[in-house]
């Protein structure tokens, strides 16, 4: 499924191969993100994405997630409103073409995360697939 996410903290990894992963206040390039600590969106209904999930509807559970940089695929250049009680996040029309554009293509997207993770994982060059 294709979210939204609201980056709410960055880390990092610092001080050389052995550091620790810090916060940071920003980054130059994704690559150089450990993870991104979000609260995700899922669509709803036209412009409006849910903090509040379908399957945690019943806690009434707002959704974070700790996405590392591979699972991060684009940053919405648009304008997007949350709601005063964080429930809902509103996007433009723009967005929202972008959003199903994207969401046309999630089966390409899932096996190229999937390639690159494979790649990762065995170290090779993921320019080679």
């Amino acid at each position: 499924m294709l979210l939204i996410a609201k980056v709410l903290a960055i880390y990092s990894q610092g001080g050389g191969k052995a550091g620790a992963h810090a916060w940071q206040p920003q980054v130059k390039s994704i690559g150089a993100v450990s993870y991104l600590a979000t609260q995700v969106y899922e669509h709803a209904f036209h412009l409006q994405f849910r903090a509040v999930h379908q399957r945690a509807a019943a806690l009434q559970a707002f959704t974070f997630a700790h996405l590392p940089s591979d699972k991060f695929l684009y940053r919405i250049p648009g304008p997007m409103t949350i709601t005063s009680d964080r429930r809902l996040l509103d996007v433009d029309q723009s967005t929202f073409s972008t959003f199903m554009e994207l969401q046309k293509q999630l089966p390409r997207l899932q096996a190229a995360l999937k390639a690159l993770s494979k790649a990762r994982k065995v170290g090779k060059d993921i320019r080679e697939h």
